[in-house]
């Protein structure tokens, strides 16, 4: 061996030493989200178990989902699986992961916030970051989203950043890297991991006692169709196919909103959202479908978007006495 190439090794030694720990210790560096998405990961794939199998009842959907049903307070056969950002993209492939490692479960709740009907805001930087899906997950979202639509609908994951995301590259990992020094992280996410065990996937967002702040909705004025909305629908069609494929129950819920938001929202977009949504109905009679949007009271929210626990107590116990009880 030359000198040329000894030298040539031990200089790539510390990159392959940060590619390594980046891809060995993600609980040490990566921000407080992380630990939510690992609790789903590790339930879908079989690592943990929190529900007897052959009566569980999966939530599906995105952090309105995760914080506003109490999830120990229906029972022991739920587990929650919503995640902050997720839309039916990860839920399709987070389902049929579970069904591949637990079997089908018996029953679904499925909820996202109506903006997530029309926007993927967090793939890039939970999905792939996170590397929540596979890498032929990603592919077929790639393919679906950018190479059989118009237009970038995978909100800006480009082909280089999904390759180096997933190769742990130091220009995607090394920023959280220096501004957790490394491992710093560790306690403080393994604190939020347990705790989202023990919750069985709930987790409050908002802490506030009360919250009279619109939402995202309260803004709009018609459903966003462009591809990323083409893309969210398709999945959440495959999505319904899963779940009629596999014999499960299917809910679809409609999140509450607080009255600062409800009150505000344009008419127009509400027919237009309850029509979209009529669509599927239609097309999957079946399933159950909830339309209208519930409102509560501003006190019950901890966030403009989020039910506080004084709200989640009580959008659970509704939830109880019309599906379960």
């Amino acid at each position: 061996m030359t000198k040329f190439s000894l030298k040539c090794i031990l200089a790539l030694i510390p990159f392959i030493l940060l590619v390594g720990y980046t891809a060995l210790n993600p609980m040490g560096y990566m921000d407080e989200e992380y630990p939510s998405w690992k609790y789903v990961k590790d339930v879908e794939k079989g690592r943990i178990s929190p529900v007897n199998k052959d009566r569980a009842t999966l939530i599906l959907g995105d952090s309105r989902a995760m914080a506003d049903i109490v999830t120990n307070d229906l029972g022991d056969d739920y587990v929650n699986l919503g995640m902050g950002g997720a839309t039916s993209i990860e839920m399709y492939y987070t389902l049929r992961n579970y069904i591949g490692n637990n079997g089908a479960p018996k029953r679904v709740f499925i909820m996202f916030a109506p903006f997530h009907y029309s926007y993927m805001d967090n793939f890039k930087t939970r999905t792939v970051y996170f590397h929540h899906l596979d890498l032929p997950a990603v592919w077929d979202v790639y393919k679906r989203g950018v190479l059989s639509q118009e237009g970038n609908a995978i909100n800006g994951a480009d082909l280089s950043y999904i390759v180096s995301s997933y190769l742990r590259l130091p220009n995607v990992y090394l920023p959280a890297l220096i501004n957790s020094r490394g491992f710093n992280r560790t306690a403080a996410n393994r604190a939020i991991y347990d705790e989202q065990v023990r919750e069985k996937g709930h987790a409050l967002y908002g802490t506030m006692d009360g919250c009279d702040y619109p939402n995202y909705e309260a803004s709009y004025t018609s459903m966003e169709r462009g591809g990323e909305h083409r893309l969210i629908t398709r999945y959440f069609a495959l999505l319904l196919k899963l779940c009629e494929d596999n014999d499960i129950e299917t809910v679809v819920l409609q999140a509450p909103m607080n009255e600062a938001s409800y009150t505000a929202l344009d008419e127009g977009y509400v027919a237009e959202y309850t029509s979209y949504m009529e669509q599927f109905k239609n097309d999957n009679p079946g399933m159950t479908f909830e339309l209208s949007i519930p409102c509560y009271d501003n006190a019950c929210f901890g966030d403009s978007s989020h039910l506080n626990a004084k709200g989640a107590a009580i959008y659970t116990r509704e939830l109880l006495d019309r599906y379960i009880k």
